[in-house]
């Protein structure tokens, strides 16, 4: 578990604009991913204290896990999904919808497949 943090001590941790990273906290905290509490102070004003709640930690521990995961391709890949991209770009820059031709050859070869199926069973 993470340990609670005061603002002001998160604010000098990140970069960024004071009022960009209060904005950013009143947000998570909004979408229940941080609370807020005040602890009293000896003098001066109570100190704003930020704890990550439990959907915040387990936010983190996914976030964690997606980051640890390693892509496996090499450039033959990358050259193929580039490849497909531009086919895809070509269809569209056409009317026609990748997904519509798509669904089409899949239903050809469903369509190949019943009949070699039907073709077996007869013969």
């Amino acid at each position: 578990m993470h340990q609670p943090q005061s603002v002001s001590r998160l604010i000098r941790k990140i970069e960024g604009s004071h009022e960009d990273l209060l904005e950013l906290f009143r947000e998570l905290e909004m979408g229940g991913l941080l609370m807020r509490r005040e602890q009293k102070q000896t003098r001066g004003r109570p100190q704003s204290i930020m704890k990550t709640t439990a959907l915040g930690e387990r936010f983190i521990e996914g976030y964690n896990e997606l980051m640890n995961m390693r892509l496996r391709s090499n450039m033959n890949d990358i050259r193929s999904a580039v490849h497909q991209a531009e086919l895809a770009r070509r269809l569209d820059e056409s009317g026609i919808s990748p997904y519509a031709r798509f669904n089409e050859i899949i239903e050809l070869a469903r369509n190949i497949s019943n009949t070699a199926q039907h073709n077996t069973a007869a013969g």
